[in-house]
């Protein structure tokens, strides 16, 4: 684990004598308090309240806003094992994500592109009996389209659809342009049922009935949902694949993983964030894989909703500058585990970096947001979602930083980090993470069509048609330009700014056996993992 540096150690000690946040929702959140429970182990359910014997025991966190316990969360924003167990897609990726095979359908794609056909498997049953076709897909497709939370590679991918058509088990998908990555997202796309949820309203998906009895399809279905503490899952009676060994599995909604692990209420967990690396490293029951993923940490700014609803004191570019000035990224990395500064959506290592550095100067950014015409006075709002201790002391020391150049800053706890960074939109600058499918997926948030960025950028069509170039480019040249471009335009507007990446852990107990062979890929995203031959040990 990287060591934190002797001035991230002197910046901090300084820093956490600010210890108490407001609620960004309005309500307020003592995260001294918060970790006082969590160390305490009030906050994790006993296993004793399920019956957890011969069952596979997972965990699904509520602590950072982005799932709730009274329900199973959606697959459509981030993919995770629970939901990948009861929920399919059309193929399914190997660890990179690139490589795929089919799951629930066959798809063939035309040679310049502009054409697939997905032949859907005989025979597919939803997990109430019903027949899963082609018409799931078609609606599935056209809902994402419409619905408010969901991760950008889908709605960047579909926007490329000009028709779709069935005929028995096959669906005709005609594109617009070609899309490269099609195939590697359709490995990520859980298919809804139609049958469920064609009365539903698009805009409120995630939060409909339905995710407190889902129809599934996977190998696994609901089994009981005990709100505000765990829910069970079955064997799905209708899934038509290999049945898996483990019959039976225990999902725990849980405040931090940390606490889950340390109850013995998880099998599977993973992460990033440095308190919970050096934890699980230290329990002998627990093995650590790192796994090769870009997971970004950054700041975004509150500028424009797409509703006009404007921010006017982030719209200055010379103020977003000097703000970004005012940070030391390098020292704020070194509080998590193997963190790489970066300065665009482009790792610096990679061949279409293009060389531009974003610089820390403390006094110049001080004279620089003086010079800008921001208002001294007012407030400047920071939201962010994250409530484990690595991230509360990481938005300390922007909170010194910022203070250090005259500002007057108040840091802000969600309990729901998208309805607060992306509808309530109180704030000026949030700091937000993205387990990213791809670099594509750093870019595709510029876009005017994506569900939430277009709500704090505007809807600005500035970045749409480069962006549109590199999801066609199949040639690595080609791809490396439009690179480069998209980073001189995302440092010319400045809209977000990555802060660094970090690496990602999985960790498997004791009690559960890992066939041979299988290599973890990015815990956000769905890739096979053989899990018909997963055993528990005892």
């Amino acid at each position: 684990m990287k060591k934190i540096s002797k001035l991230a150690a002197l910046l901090l000690a300084m820093v956490l004598l600010v210890t108490s946040f407001a609620g960004c929702g309005g309500g307020s959140k003592d995260t001294k308090d918060t970790q006082a429970a969590n160390e305490s182990g009030s906050s994790a359910p006993a296993a004793s309240d399920a019956a957890s014997d011969g069952s596979l025991k997972l965990a699904i966190t509520t602590g950072d806003g982005s799932s709730t316990d009274d329900k199973i969360p959606t697959p459509w924003y981030n993919r995770q094992m629970a939901t990948n167990l009861m929920f399919r897609s059309l193929l399914i990726a190997d660890s990179s994500l690139e490589k795929t095979e089919p799951d629930l359908a066959e798809v063939a794609v035309s040679e310049d592109g502009m054409t697939y056909t997905v032949t859907m498997k005989d025979g597919l049953k939803w997990s109430d009996g019903e027949d899963l076709t082609t018409d799931d897909v078609i609606f599935s497709i056209e809902t994402a389209l419409k619905t408010a939370t969901i991760n950008s590679i889908y709605t960047a991918a579909f926007s490329n659809i000009k028709e779709m058509k069935a005929d028995g088990n096959v669906l005709t998908i005609s594109m617009t342009t070609p899309y490269a990555s099609m195939m590697s997202v359709l490995s990520q796309f859980a298919i809804l049922p139609k049958h469920c949820l064609e009365s539903a309203d698009p805009l409120s998906l995630d939060s409909d009935p339905f995710w407190q009895s889902p129809v599934c399809s996977g190998m696994f279905c609901l089994d009981e949902l005990k709100k505000g503490n765990y829910f069970t899952l079955k064997l799905n009676e209708y899934y038509e694949g290999t049945a898996p060994k483990i019959t039976k599995v225990t999902v725990y909604f849980v405040t931090d993983f940390i606490t889950a692990a340390q109850a013995g209420n998880v099998d599977y967990v993973y992460g990033n964030d440095a308190g919970l690396v050096e934890e699980l490293g230290k329990m002998e029951n627990f093995t650590s894989n790192e796994v090769d993923v870009l997971f970004y940490k950054y700041l975004i700014f509150n500028m424009k909703g797409a509703d006009g609803n404007e921010n006017e004191a982030m719209q200055s570019l010379e103020v977003r500058k000097a703000l970004v000035e005012a940070i030391d990224r390098a020292t704020l990395a070194g509080l998590y585990p193997n963190a790489t500064v970066l300065n665009s959506g482009v790792p610096d290592d990679h061949e279409a970096y293009n060389g531009f550095s974003y610089t820390f100067d403390a006094e110049k950014a001080k004279a620089d947001i003086a010079a800008s015409g921001y208002d001294m006075s007012r407030t400047l709002k920071i939201c962010y979602y994250n409530n484990d201790q690595t991230s509360i002391d990481l938005i300390n020391m922007i909170v010194y930083y910022l203070e250090q150049a005259g500002l007057k800053v108040e840091a802000t706890l969600s309990n729901d980090g998208t309805t607060d960074l992306f509808t309530t939109r109180d704030y000026d600058i949030g700091f937000k993470g993205k387990s990213s499918f791809s670099i594509d997926e750093w870019y595709t948030e510029y876009m005017s069509t994506d569900a939430l960025f277009k709500n704090i950028f505007g809807g600005d069509t500035t970045f749409d048609e480069t962006i549109a170039r590199l999801s066609a480019a199949t040639e690595t040249a080609e791809r490396d330009e439009v690179l480069k471009e998209l980073q001189g335009m995302e440092q010319e507007y400045l809209y977000k700014v990555p802060l660094f990446t970090v690496g990602t852990y999985v960790f498997t107990s004791s009690n559960v056996k890992v066939p041979d062979g299988v290599t973890f890929c990015n815990p956000l995203y769905s890739c096979d993992l053989d899990f018909a031959n997963w055993e528990l040990a005892n």
